[in-house]
Order: structure tokens, then C-alpha cells, then sequence
């Protein structure tokens, strides 16, 4: 049985060693709330041509399918902690922006559109970091901890030594210094409906980054991942919709001048 002075050391180790398991079994599920666009957005003219939009596929490393990490890096979230495929997340996106900012006649059957539009999603995750100077904040905590119980006290190196463990412990409740960073990357292939040649392409990269505060013992991924990954995509579709649009806009099929 343990003793009441083994007991806080016993409990504290215990905190540890359970602390990357704990952090580990994150339970949640991520609902993308991508934002629509402002009014200010719109192109005012819509190109003369009919598009047909395919899903993405996914051609993602496996860190960011399966999400990994402990302590200083994170990558989230896993496949398996979102509402919806990634493939089907970036074709909503898609369609949305593309339907919203007026780029072409979005059509439901691809026999019927002047232009293919297809896509590949080659990366989408979140990533925080943490410094290793972050592991002062518990560090100071412990010592700071066992100095002062040490004062005063007939307990010696010893006791200090375990009340400070217990200390860190608990630094590693407080806020410490963290980025958080949301990358989503796609390329689009635009090919000819009658030939199936690709008549254009682009690659764009959409990036959120931001510098947090988060305990070493905090797991927010759902919180961040909502947050952040929409606002990543937001960026990326932006690029990749405003260059195809110059590119329909000088292609039209309705136009006599370019056919």
C-alpha cells in the first residue's frame, strides 16, 4: 500500500505515463463549415460554356489519412474524424465557389458540358507544433513547486524531488506557446469534352497559420481543425478559381471568336 509521502510521486508518474494515451483517444468528429463567399466576390460576367465537375481523387500521404504525433508535432485529423470524405469535402467546396462566383454553367452530366473539370487533392491536413522551449513552462513549474516545499520544511532533497514532479505535472496544465498551421493543396486538370485534352491546369496551395497558446496536455484538434482547414481550402480554391476563370473567359464556346 502506498504511503501518504509516495503517493503524490506515484500519482504524478502515473499523470505521465498515461499522458501521450490520454492524449491519443481524442474522440470527436470534425464538421466542415466552409464559408461562402461575399457579394463583393462575384465575377460579373459568366462565361459562355457548360462544365461538368468530377470528384476530387485523393492522392494524400498517409501521415495526413491516418493523422499522427504526439507532444511537438500533430497532424490532424484522420480520416476516420471527419463528417465527410475529404474528396467530397473538396467537391462541395468546389462546386460551391464555382456556382457562387458565377465561373461557368455548372452541368450534372458530362455529355451535355463544353469542358471536364477534374481534380486531385494532394494535401489536406493540420499540423501543430509546439517549441521545445515550451517544455520550460512545467519544467520552472516543478522546480519553482519543490523549492518552495523544500523551505521550511524536514523532508529534504526527497521531498522536494516529489513535490516538484508534482508540479510539472501540473505545468503541464498552463498555457504554452504552440502554431497551428492548415495546409490544403489541389490540382485541377480542365479538359476538352469533345477530344478529352487537357487544355489547362493548375496546382494551388491554400495555407492558415497562427500562433496559439494550448497546454501540453490540451488536445483541441476538432476546435482547430474546424477553425482553420475551411479557411486553407477557402485560400487554395480561391487561387484555382480565379485563374480558371480568366481561362474560360477567354475560351468561350458560346463565343463565335473562340471556337
Amino acid at each position: 500500500m502506498l504511503s501518504i509521502r509516495t503517493r503524490p510521486l506515484a500519482l504524478a508518474l502515473l499523470f505521465l505515463m498515461a499522458l501521450p494515451f490520454v492524449a491519443g483517444c481524442n474522440d470527436y468528429r470534425v464538421r466542415f463549415l466552409y464559408p461562402r463567399e461575399n457579394r463583393g466576390d462575384y465575377f460579373t460576367e459568366r462565361p459562355d460554356v457548360a462544365l461538368y465537375v468530377s470528384e476530387p481523387e485523393d492522392l494524400r500521404p498517409s501521415v495526413e489519412r491516418r493523422g499522427r504525433g504526439f507532444f511537438n508535432t500533430l497532424h490532424f485529423p484522420a480520416d476516420n474524424k471527419l463528417d465527410q470524405t475529404p474528396a467530397r469535402i473538396v467537391l462541395r467546396a468546389l462546386l460551391q465557389d464555382l456556382n457562387q462566383t458565377r465561373v461557368a454553367s455548372l452541368v450534372r452530366n458530362p455529355d451535355n458540358a463544353d469542358y471536364l473539370l477534374e481534380s486531385q487533392l494532394l494535401s489536406m491536413t493540420t499540423v501543430l507544433r509546439r517549441p521545445l522551449g515550451a517544455w520550460a513552462i512545467p519544467i520552472a513549474t516543478g522546480v519553482a513547486v519543490g523549492a518552495v516545499s523544500t523551505a521550511g520544511s524536514d523532508g529534504g532533497v526527497s521531498h522536494g524531488v516529489k513535490t516538484g514532479l508534482v508540479g510539472a505535472v501540473l505545468g503541464t496544465l498552463l498555457p504554452a506557446p504552440a502554431t497551428t498551421t492548415a495546409t490544403v493543396e489541389v490540382r485541377l486538370d480542365l479538359k476538352d469534352a469533345a477530344t478529352g485534352e487537357t487544355v489547362w491546369s493548375s496546382t494551388c496551395t491554400g495555407e492558415y497559420s497562427k500562433k496559439i497558446r494550448l497546454s501540453l496536455s490540451a488536445r483541441e484538434d476538432q476546435k482547430l481543425a474546424e477553425d482553420f482547414l475551411p479557411k486553407a481550402l477557402k485560400r487554395a480554391n480561391a487561387c484555382a478559381v480565379g485563374q480558371l476563370y480568366a481561362f474560360l473567359q477567354e475560351n468561350q464556346i458560346g463565343d463565335p471568336a473562340g471556337r
